[in-house]
């Protein structure tokens, strides 16, 4: 059975998060993000449909990239969107709060509803009592153990891979590198298995083992810790690929304080818009952008033909795979906050 999947969330599911407002659409991609009312199609496929979008918790810069891109490509179909979390009364995630927003929804009659699922054994009686009561089910992951009607499956290896050989070529494909891995939650595990191949294939002589060097607190700080304990143990370190962008600005830290920034190249399987002035002054070497705005678009085309009868139940559709920025083309990337104009999701419809 596969892990949850956790991609840039807190290691601790009981973390106390900022309360704010489930009706702002936050950041796209670190940065702050004006909104506008929504533009709902009077006319499209889905007119009069309502979607409920269940997410994991506000405030993130990818899920809100994803709830951006699936509720502004539904709104041109017509389609009314509301964006609750899983949260309990403290505004802390709660994996039990996945049933209670699907009971909601059930109650209020949505014609589909979409999941980002932290644990497919909790969010399991939910799915099935939506789907039970005739409402369709979709979820961010090709989770197996989640019977949903349509999946969006993350191309994670793929991307880890892509990262990899990037970071690899930057180094000059010779030396010894390693990656600095998190949370062993599918995604990242699959991403890291990606890097591992991509610099492998590049050249590149790997050590360390990336199950002995997670940053198993998903911040920079816990990051850091880990990159000077990498630095130590392998001082002729080459290159250092790490799962998310957080780390990556640790790792930089770190090998500032170490005394190897000029010699050790840091990239990232995971890039924010703060990455990118890394790779501007030369403190990072590769940074992959997801484009989780891409991805929200691919589970609002999935849900929208499902719903007109295009797609059969049990539909797995990939994300498309995102693009390397490093210094040479820093300067062409577009902040996730820019590519479109940002809406405001409500909580109600």
């Amino acid at each position: 059975m596969k892990r949850s999947f956790r991609l840039l969330l807190p290691a601790a599911l009981a973390v106390a998060l900022t309360a704010c407002s489930t009706g702002s659409a936050g950041s796209g991609s670190g940065q702050a993000a004006a909104t506008a009312k929504a533009s709902v199609a009077a006319d499209g496929a889905l007119t009069g449909k309502k979607v409920l979008y269940i997410d994991a918790a506000p405030g993130n810069a990818l899920l809100d990239g994803l709830a951006q891109g699936l509720a502004i490509d539904l709104a041109k179909q017509g389609a009314e969107v509301a964006r609750v979390f899983q949260l309990n009364a403290q505004n802390q995630i709660d994996l039990a709060a996945a049933n209670q927003r699907i009971n909601e929804g059930i109650a209020q009659q949505v014609d589909a509803i979409v999941i980002f699922p932290l644990d497919a054994n909790a969010v399991g009686p939910g799915v099935q009592a939506a789907k039970d009561a005739g409402i369709p089910v979709f979820i961010f992951q090709d989770i197996s153990a989640i019977d949903a009607t349509g999946k969006v499956a993350f191309p994670d290896e793929a991307r880890g891979k892509t990262a990899g050989e990037a970071l690899a070529e930057a180094a000059g494909g010779s030396g010894t590198a390693t990656v600095l891995s998190g949370l062993p939650t599918d995604n990242i595990e699959n991403a890291v298995k990606g890097g591992v191949a991509g610099l492998r294939s590049g050249g590149m002589t790997l050590v360390g083992d990336p199950n002995n060097q997670r940053n198993l607190k998903d911040d920079a700080p816990g990051a850091q810790a880990i990159a000077q304990a990498i630095f130590q143990n392998n001082p002729d370190l080459k290159a250092l690929l790490v799962y998310n962008s957080a780390s990556a600005t640790g790792a930089i830290a770190a090998a500032r304080q170490a005394g190897v920034a000029d010699k050790v190249l840091i990239g990232t399987m995971a890039g924010e818009d703060t990455n990118i002035s890394q790779l501007q002054d030369g403190s990072l070497a590769v940074s992959y952008d997801l484009d989780g705005l891409k991805y929200g678009s691919v589970m609002a085309d999935l849900v929208t033909r499902s719903l007109t009868g295009d797609v059969a139940d049990g539909t797995v559709v990939p994300a498309p795979e995102g693009a390397v920025y490093t210094k040479d083309n820093a300067d062409t990337f577009v902040p996730w906050t820019e590519r479109v104009s940002y809406i405001d999701v409500p909580s109600t419809f």
